[in-house]
């Protein structure tokens, strides 16, 4: 730990209240700890600093810190350890003050036995913190041996991120926040020194809030209990006040889908393989026979129901509201069209990725809640197109680097605790993904030329892996009935030639060369066109997936033979999306190229399985599986890349790699009569593009503006800053 850091710190140490964590239980009370200090200066400014692995709420007098929920940030604890610092000054008083923490499990100490083993993580620890206090530059308190602890007196009796959080309100009680508590019953704490090892940093991305406030549409009985629908699917958790016997328990059941008999239906989510012992979204209140208020603290859910059992009266409407939690990230795009399923998707898509923002990119809310790489891979681009996520993405990247191993491999899953070997490039693309897009949308070339190292390594070990022949668990991933369609090695070898040409592209911008990636570059491209193109420069795998991968990266020797493979591929496939989760991110963008827009908004609006199944299943968010009406998350941003494309192809507005962060732009949309419309705009780096286009009468309405720090043609004519309008006849789409 460099002085820098510690700094920020002081002699402050992690205290907890037990020495050891827990074994499972469904009673394991989260910590409370307290410290009363004396403030004799007049308070011209204060600042407090904290760390919490497994998250944390803090509170001076009274008052909690911040709005920010589920602090501090995830990371390898044994690597990175991101901390925040607020100003507090308005909380303190001169005299005596009182500092209170809750501090909670997190994926600190997750106790229950998961398929991600996160039980045996070497980090695992009990529920501890960091903190320092400092007023007008000096520190004042910090977390150390003077602090006491109670876990009795906690009522919240239970807490896990992933399972759901118990609250016994018969122990409310907050006095124990200010000065004056006594507090003799309580206990010492135990102290661990920060971790010589890791990394300490202060966290600059955007926190976790409670973000939207959303009510119920509907509260009906059921045999069960009352069941709430709160009309769109989210991450989050529901707050309800209520006033019900003392001791009475209510059990509050989230889930994303329902029975035919209006019971959770979980889709597998909650089987054996995944939880075999924990609850499943289940959160609890016992009643104190007053009005309670309740509404977790540590834990958070992928839901759009809550079935409340116990109840001997209906529930409150009025009392009752879900937060949508996520990252507080502000958007940067829009998009609307004549399509009600675009329209569908381009909203679900949002509302998805929305719920996927906890600290990294996740997979969906509801089963793991965990960083998993292939996901993000395939998503990034339509993320930094409708997001500002540049932060998120800087912060996520560090965590990525951190967790290579010395061989150059990846986990699947960053944060990593050690879990999921072996997912091979289809997840490990994240390492280059990021900073490549990152670099294409925003011009920054830091985090590219950041990892040349990390990307050196890498390469290494997917060449040696190439040379073994070694076949990794993901290909094209997900697809209806596609991962047999596209060879294992046609992926990894894809990949490879993508990897050294970011890694090149990363030397260039630094100013460097590698003879050596440049050679492997030459070699693995010239074996790849041997080995996948015939004698007549076809290719020798048709699947969508190959071919629009083949055709977006150049991978080719006569682009159009390949061009009419794919469109002869879709005719083939009657227009069904038979594309995985590599392939679709090529696939509309690859068929537009050819000239085909009017086959990918085809695919998009009509192939079932596919997006019409879930907008026809009335769904508000994007689900795991095409025909997942039975199993899997229904809260996926996997499938959503898609939303580059509508802006991309349908708006026209594509960064190039030689021309980074929009400054210079060919506007290139894609008419299609059967869409009728389509406008949006893109908050770039250089200013807002708005964009609109309808079609009236055998003539498409065009108009584009532009701002002044962007240079921009369409079919060759030069743009003035500002609104740029024209007609173009519909036989001179093309």
């Amino acid at each position: 730990m460099s002085d820098h850091y510690a700094k920020a710190f002081g002699n402050a140490m992690y205290i907890k209240a037990q020495e050891k964590p827990s074994d499972f239980s469904l009673y394991d009370p989260i910590p409370l700890f307290r410290k009363e200090f004396e403030i004799s200066q007049d308070i011209i400014s204060a600042e407090i600093t904290v760390q919490s692995p497994g998250f944390a709420c803090y509170y001076i007098n009274g008052q909690p810190i911040t709005e920010d929920i589920f602090i501090s940030p995830l990371s390898n604890y044994n690597k990175l350890l991101w901390y925040n610092t607020y100003d507090v000054t308005a909380l303190l008083c001169k005299g005596r003050n009182a500092i209170g923490v809750m501090a909670s499990n997190g994926f600190l100490n997750e106790s229950f036995n998961t398929a991600w083993q996160y039980q045996n993580s070497l980090w695992r620890d009990a529920p501890q913190f960091l903190l320092c206090l400092k007023v007008n530059g000096q520190i004042v308190a910090e977390s150390g041996s003077g602090w006491k602890a109670s876990r009795e007196r906690s009522p919240i009796i239970y807490s896990h991120l992933r399972s759901g959080e118990y609250y016994d309100a018969r122990k409310t009680d907050d006095t124990w926040l200010y000065e004056g508590y006594d507090d003799t019953d309580w206990d010492q704490v135990f102290c661990r020194p920060i971790p010589k090892e890791a990394i300490l940093r202060p966290i600059e991305c955007q926190p976790v809030r409670e973000v939207e406030t959303i009510r119920p549409i509907s509260i009906q009985p059921t045999p069960k209990g009352y069941l709430v629908d709160f009309g769109v699917t989210i991450s989050g958790y529901m707050e309800i006040t209520l006033q019900e016997p003392r001791g009475q328990e209510i059990l509050f059941r989230y889930t994303e889908d329902l029975d035919e008999d209006l019971q959770p239906k979980y889709n597998g989510m909650d089987g054996p393989h995944y939880y075999p012992e924990s609850p499943f979204h289940l959160n609890k209140l016992i009643a104190s026979g007053k009005a309670d208020r309740f509404k977790p603290k540590f834990c958070y859910h992928g839901f759009r129901y809550v079935l409340i059992e116990g109840l001997t009266k209906a529930p409150d409407p009025a009392l009752i509201c879900a937060y949508f939690t996520h990252q507080d990230v502000a958007r940067k795009a829009d998009f609307q069209s004549g399509s009600p399923i675009l329209n569908y998707i381009y909203q679900a898509g949002i509302r998805s990725t929305y719920s996927n923002l906890f600290w990294s990119l996740t997979d969906c809310p509801t089963r793991e809640k965990l960083g998993w790489t292939n996901d993000a891979s395939a998503t990034a681009e339509q993320i930094l197109i409708n997001f500002d996520i540049k932060p998120l993405f800087t912060k996520w990247f560090e965590d990525l680097k951190l967790d290579m191993r010395d061989n150059g491999e990846l986990p699947g899953i960053i944060p990593s605790n050690g879990w999921g070997n072996d997912w091979g490039p289809v997840c490990d693309n994240l390492l280059f993904e990021l900073p490549y897009r990152t670099y294409l949308y925003t011009g920054d070339s830091s985090m590219l030329t950041g990892a040349i190292s990390h990307f050196e390594r890498y390469v290494d070990f997917l060449w040696q892996k190439k040379q073994e022949n070694h076949e990794f668990i993901l290909g094209d991933w997900l697809g209806y009935g596609s991962s047999p369609l596209t060879p294992k090695e046609f992926v990894r070898d894809f990949y490879l030639i993508r990897f050294l040409r970011v890694t090149l592209l990363a030397h260039e911008l630094a100013g460097s060369r590698s003879s050596v990636m440049e050679t492997r570059l030459e070699s693995v491209t010239s074996e790849f066109l041997s080995r996948y193109l015939d004698e007549n420069d076809a290719s020798v795998v048709t699947s969508q997936s190959a071919l629009a991968m083949m055709l977006e990266s150049g991978l080719y020797r006569n682009r159009q033979i390949i061009a009419d493979q794919l469109a002869n591929a879709v005719i083939r496939d009657d227009f069904k999306l038979t594309s995985g989760m590599v392939g679709i991110q090529y696939l509309y963008d690859a068929l537009t190229t050819c000239g085909h827009p009017e086959y990918a908004y085809k695919i998009i609006t009509e192939s079932e399985p596919g997006y019409k199944t879930w907008y026809t299943a009335g769904a508000t968010t994007l689900w795991e599986c095409w025909d997942g009406q039975n199993k899997g998350s229904h809260n996926h941003h996997m499938f959503s890349n898609v939303l580059g494309w509508f802006f991309k192809s349908l708006l026209g507005v594509c960064p190039r790699e030689g021309n980074p962060a929009f400054t210079e732009i060919e506007l290139n949309p894609a008419f299609i009569r059967e869409l009728g419309f389509v406008k949006g705009h893109m908050d770039t780096v250089r200013g807002r593009i708005e964009v609109e286009w309808s079609y009236q009468a055998g003539q498409f309405l065009y108009q584009v503006k532009i701002p002044q720090e962007i240079r921009a043609t369409f079919r060759g004519t030069p743009l003035t800053a500002g609104l740029n309008r024209f007609v173009i006849d519909e036989d001179k789409t093309v």
